[in-house]
């Protein structure tokens, strides 16, 4: 077998293959003389049909087979050691006849090596929001919402969302009112076991009685107690209750000192995609379909995933048109940023090592608390290792050109982020 690689465009590679008459005659052979062996044909025993019957019968099939076979053997041998994306095509191809060569050619996609250029020195937004005295008193006084306690209602209580709610339940049935409930506590934030008859409750006091349509019946509640959620006042001991240091200021300094890395962090996160945007703009690279095609389906993985979260059946996501436009051109955005990182690391020797991956595993581990060797052996165990030392290596990249950009306050209020439009299946 010989086979010259060609390349066809940057993210194109053509390998046309010559299979030797004499090894092509060999293989049909051999391929006859199995078929005979096993060959089942009325008038004839097993293992001395003709090869004229052989030909009528089946030669085609031997063939076809016998060129399949020649063509998966070759083309994984000679690739070995080349990388490439997606599936690799047949371009080309002779019929298979034992008196002649065996050509064929094979197409792959390749990631494209590119030369990036203007990637130092970028003028990037970056739109931190500073922390203000009230986001620091209203998070401080939510983190006071773990020591809130049940306490009785005083007199003349009017029933708000998030109080609880002993009540006595009946339900009309005929001319009767029929008792569904002695005294049952209702959540009026939403209440599990008798859903919509906390609207029935909002407004009222200890004692009313009060009669309304629930779940099509009739129904009638009778307030017997309330109880509500009492949150401590923020003092030196409740802050020092919550865990912190120094009192009410000394709470007020750490929590302004977690929003502000918050929002820093996000600042970094939506800087990062602003240096994404300039390096696709200034750098025109061809990206090969299955690159996008891959981006597209962990795209879509991720939306499933979200919609999970949200309480809904991923199975049952649809795109709209637009939506389907929308994450294409996410994705082809994605691929190329993929690419510009990976030459900019070749260009700036940036390269990810055993320690670099031995962190990530560490960082993963401590994310999910659990042990480092079980997630270790996770990727190693899903063939997983040389992806996450991609985005390993895509992440290094990213930090360094942060690090040499000028970061600058946007002159214009961010764009928002928009999702994909969903159309959830009936």
């Amino acid at each position: 077998m010989s086979f010259q690689v060609e390349i066809v465009s940057p993210s194109q590679k053509r390998i046309d293959f010559v299979i030797p008459q004499v090894e092509v005659a060999q293989k049909v052979g051999d391929a006859f003389k199995n078929v005979r062996a096993r060959a089942t044909l009325p008038g004839f025993r097993r293992g001395k049909v003709p090869q004229n019957v052989l030909e009528g019968r089946f030669g085609k099939q031997i063939r076809q087979d016998v060129a399949a076979d020649l063509i998966d053997f070759n083309f994984r041998l000679a690739v070995q050691g080349l990388e490439y994306v997606g599936q690799p095509k047949v371009a080309e191809q002779v019929n298979l006849s034992e008196a002649s060569d065996f050509t064929f050619s094979v197409v792959l996609e390749v990631r494209p090596e590119v030369d990036v250029k203007d990637y130092k020195g970028l003028v990037v937004d970056f739109p931190v929001e500073e922390v203000t005295d009230a986001q620091v008193e209203s998070s401080a006084r939510g983190r006071l919402h773990v020591q809130a306690r049940l306490t009785d209602a005083g007199e003349g209580h009017v029933i708000a969302e998030g109080d609880l709610v002993l009540a006595q339940i009946h339900e009309k049935d005929g001319d009767n009112w029929k008792e569904v409930a002695p005294g049952t506590m209702i959540n009026t934030k939403g209440d599990r076991y008798y859903p919509g008859v906390e609207a029935l409750l909002i407004g009222a006091q200890k004692g009313d009685e009060k009669v309304g349509e629930v779940n099509g019946k009739e129904t009638k509640v009778t307030v017997l107690g309330v109880q509500v959620s009492q949150v401590p006042d923020l003092s030196d001991e409740a802050a020092a209750a919550a865990g912190f240091e120094g009192g009410v200021e000394g709470m007020k300094v750490a929590i302004r000192l977690e929003l502000e890395n918050r929002n820093n962090e996000a600042a970094r996160n939506q800087a990062r995609v602003n240096i994404l945007q300039k390096l696709v703009a200034n750098n025109e690279v061809e990206v090969p379909p299955a690159m996008v095609d891959s981006h597209f389906q962990l795209l879509m993985e991720e939306l499933r995933i979200q919609n999970t979260y949200r309480g809904k059946n991923p199975q049952q996501l649809r795109l709209s048109d637009a939506g389907r436009a929308d994450m294409r051109r996410r994705a082809a955005f994605a691929a190329q940023a993929s690419i510009l990182l990976e030459g900019i690391a070749r260009q700036e020797n940036i390269e990810v090592g055993d320690a670099d991956l031995e962190a990530k595993y560490q960082e993963i581990a401590d994310q999910r608390g659990q042990r480092v060797e079980a997630i270790r052996g996770y990727f190693v165990k899903e063939g997983a290792v040389p992806e996450l030392k991609k985005r390993i290596l895509e992440e290094r990249v990213l930090e360094f050109l942060l690090e040499s950009s000028e970061l600058v306050p946007p002159s214009a209020p961010a764009a928002e982020s928009t999702e994909a439009p969903v159309e959830a299946a009936e």
